[in-house]
């Protein structure tokens, strides 16, 4: 560990040792500078000023949201781990909500006013933990609200090797695919999961390449992650929804739609719907296909639909659960990467699995928007590749090598799929929304937490601690 992380790295590894207040003191010199963008946002509407005036503070309320959101991403940037904290805040927040809600819901049922039985229903559904009641509350309002109106999952086979020819579905657009050909390397898989970002299609794109026959036989499965944050649903499923319900481990639509592309590559090499839990895939994704990724191998394989061997995750936020203990998983994280932190967990390892860190140097723009860059994650893994040819020891090497052993050798053959994915956008509806809470599934997969985890530590007081040495 270097000097440049000696400040910073507690923050990642302990944030419960780090008091609330440490983030408000970070973030605390940003109120007057937002302050004044809102005023002058404010004012840009108001009737009483001129329209030449509104203009100059339209474009000036423009201007200091940019240097704004600049000066964020700095100090995040900057300071790795107060990500971290800034979601445990959250979570702390929505702890105290969800203990307001049990309270009422116990006071309903001890007042007997709870006639059609639903507090009695809810009140064990009602998470304990601040993370899972912070992610649910968003689930919840955002599905009551009608913002989350996601349906049925749809794929469609865009590009067969065998073919050559794309095909869309009506009204889709023809995504511009570039790399269609099969990997030879880790690190071309993660160009390929770069590749599909900008393609173009209406839904998400799911990449299925064969490898061998027979009993050689193994897939490899590419999944892009978020393709935009608009709290309303899209036919694109990687939105927020997905990421809400992928950190709450519960089906999201995307999962839904990456098991459907699979399973029809795997019909059209011709292999019995009865073998395809026996399958060996490796399953390799950026940000929130990692966190599918990192699902299904959590899954036995009868369940997953699949046998997931291998995992290579980058930038996912895939820390709070448990792998099967026969998975061969690489996570990668880069430090300043906010996102892999979302899950508001320690940057501990749960598992078996190797996680590699790469340290950035923050560019003069964008910088979060870089460390997140499904570019920079495709050049740390082929650092990584060139890493583990040279220093053979060791069982980060091991994982590598287990990971390329998926990739065709000379002379195998291969059949390669695009897949695209979407859903169907539900109307909204006048009726009660709250029951969507009450059937959401409870996860099967092994979750990582403990209490340890979620309760920060009290200020240390140093001057008692010295005290007590002093008279021990």
């Amino acid at each position: 560990m270097g000097r440049s992380e000696d400040r910073w790295y507690p923050l990642k590894r302990v944030p419960q040792s780090y008091p609330p207040t440490y983030v408000r003191m970070k973030l605390v010199p940003m109120i007057p500078a937002i302050a004044l963008a809102a005023g002058a946002d404010l004012l840009s509407d108001a009737r009483f000023v001129p329209k030449d005036a509104q203009k100059v503070l339209r474009v000036a309320s423009e201007r200091m949201g940019s240097e704004i959101l600049e000066r964020f991403q700095r100090i995040f940037f900057d300071e790795p781990g107060l990500d971290t904290l800034l979601v445990r805040a959250g979570a702390a927040a929505a702890r105290r909500v969800a203990d307001a809600g049990r309270l009422y819901l116990k006071a309903r049922i001890a007042t007997h006013t709870d006639c059609d039985g639903r507090a009695r229903a809810m009140l064990p559904l009602v998470p304990r933990r601040g993370y899972e009641a912070l992610m649910v509350i968003a689930l919840t309002v955002g599905t009551a609200t009608g913002y989350f109106r996601g349906g049925a999952v749809h794929t469609a086979v865009i590009l067969d090797s065998d073919d050559g020819t794309p095909t869309v579905p009506p009204g889709h657009p023809t995504p511009q695919l570039r790399r269609t050909q099969p990997p030879s390397s880790l690190g071309d898989i993660a160009a390929d999961i770069d590749d599909m970002y900008y393609c173009g299609s209406m839904g998400q794109m799911v990449k299925v390449v064969r490898v061998g026959e027979g009993d050689a036989r193994r897939w490899i499965v590419a999944i892009p992650g978020t393709m935009h944050l608009d709290p309303t649903s899209t036919p694109n499923p990687a939105d927020t929804e997905s990421n809400i319900r992928e950190v709450l481990f519960l089906p999201s639509a995307v999962r839904i739609g990456a098991v459907k592309a699979v399973h029809e590559a795997m019909r059209r090499s011709g292999v019995d719907q009865d073998d395809w839990p026996a399958e060996r895939v490796l399953i390799c994704g950026h940000s929130q296909g990692g966190m599918v990724a990192a699902a299904l191998a959590s899954m036995d394989p009868d369940e997953a639909g699949m046998r997931v061997s291998g995992v290579m995750t980058m930038g996912s936020p895939c820390r709070r659960i448990k792998i099967r203990p026969d998975v061969t998983m690489v996570s990668i994280a880069h430090d300043q990467d906010v996102i892999p932190a979302l899950d508001g967990t320690p940057a501990l390892t749960p598992d078996q699995r190797v996680t590699i860190h790469r340290n950035l140097v923050r560019p003069r723009q964008s910088p979060l928007y870089y460390a997140h860059s499904s570019t920079i994650y495709t050049d740390t893994v082929r650092l990584l590749e060139r890493r583990a040819s040279v220093v053979r020891h060791g069982y980060p090497s091991e994982c590598v090598d287990r990971l390329q052993e998926f990739l065709p050798r000379e002379g195998e053959s291969v059949h390669t799929t695009f897949h695209e994915v979407w859903q169907d956008v539900l109307e909204t509806v006048e009726e009660p929304t709250w029951d969507q809470y009450v059937v959401l599934d409870a996860p099967e997969s092994d979750l990582v937490g403990s209490d340890w985890q979620w309760q920060p530590n009290p200020l240390i007081d140093f001057s008692a601690l010295r005290r007590t040495h002093a008279q021990a």
